[in-house]
């Protein structure tokens, strides 16, 4: 078994159409294939995700930034033979990121955060970006009500078993989202927009999963003045 099968295969377990989410993230970082653009990933399928950019922007320097040692050296197994690349290893939740950066690509790296932690996370991506980059969040988000909550969870369920996941299967991608702290997708959108995002979008969405997406203005006039509050915009709803 190779070093990236493990983290592949569970990151595969939990989300039935993984290629079709990864190619919508793709789609959102929008440069020309001779640019040399500064691109930070946050989390990564064992480095599936980083190989695409880097055959796609092969002048791109790219920073994968991973939680665990296990999951960089899966990454470095995969992308050994491209250049321009750097590992770090690093908590979201504190890490910081390189700046200025054309575009940070979040995957399933704020899904067990609480609300406070993923407005201070888009806020430090914010701040991260250059005029005109771009943050690009691919994640699991919650039914804007409980009726809708149930709805994303079996359609979850089933899109998992006709993706051919066994029981065992089945059992382990339950057991790893047990713990998540999912938010819903208006909330992520508005949170977004009030941090000072332009553009703001949901361009995928499939059941419990979506891919979002935010520039900084390159007008100056358009970014906010004031310092936001982490309090004061959850208070706000």
């Amino acid at each position: 078994m190779m070093a990236g099968d493990a983290p592949d295969h569970s990151r595969r377990a939990l989300v039935p159409d993984l290629t079709g989410l990864l190619d919508a993230v793709l789609q959102e970082i929008r440069f020309d294939s001779a640019a040399e653009p500064t691109v930070c990933v946050l989390g990564d399928v064992a480095g599936l995700f980083t190989g695409m950019v880097a055959s796609r922007l092969p002048r791109a320097a790219i920073t994968l930034i991973e939680p665990a040692e296990a999951l960089l050296v899966a990454a470095r197994d995969r992308l050994d033979a491209h250049p321009h690349l750097t590992f770090r290893a690093g908590d979201p939740l504190r890490v910081r990121l390189p700046k200025p950066a054309d575009a940070v690509v979040s995957l399933f790296a704020a899904h067990h955060m609480t609300d406070a932690q993923k407005i201070d996370f888009y806020s430090r991506s914010y701040q991260s970006l250059r005029p005109g980059g771009v943050l690009v969040h691919a994640t699991r988000i919650a039914g804007e009500d409980e009726v809708l909550q149930r709805r994303h969870h079996w359609t979850w369920l089933a899109a998992l078993r006709a993706s051919g996941v066994d029981e065992s299967g089945m059992a382990r991608a339950l057991a790893e989202s047990r713990d998540e702290r999912l938010s819903p997708l208006s909330t992520h959108l508005d949170w977004m927009r009030k941090i000072g995002l332009a553009h703001v979008d949901c361009g995928y969405r499939r059941g419990a999963f979506a891919v979002l997406s935010g520039e900084m203005p390159t007008d100056p006039q358009a970014r906010p003045r004031n310092l936001f509050s982490v309090e004061r915009m959850l208070k706000r709803g």
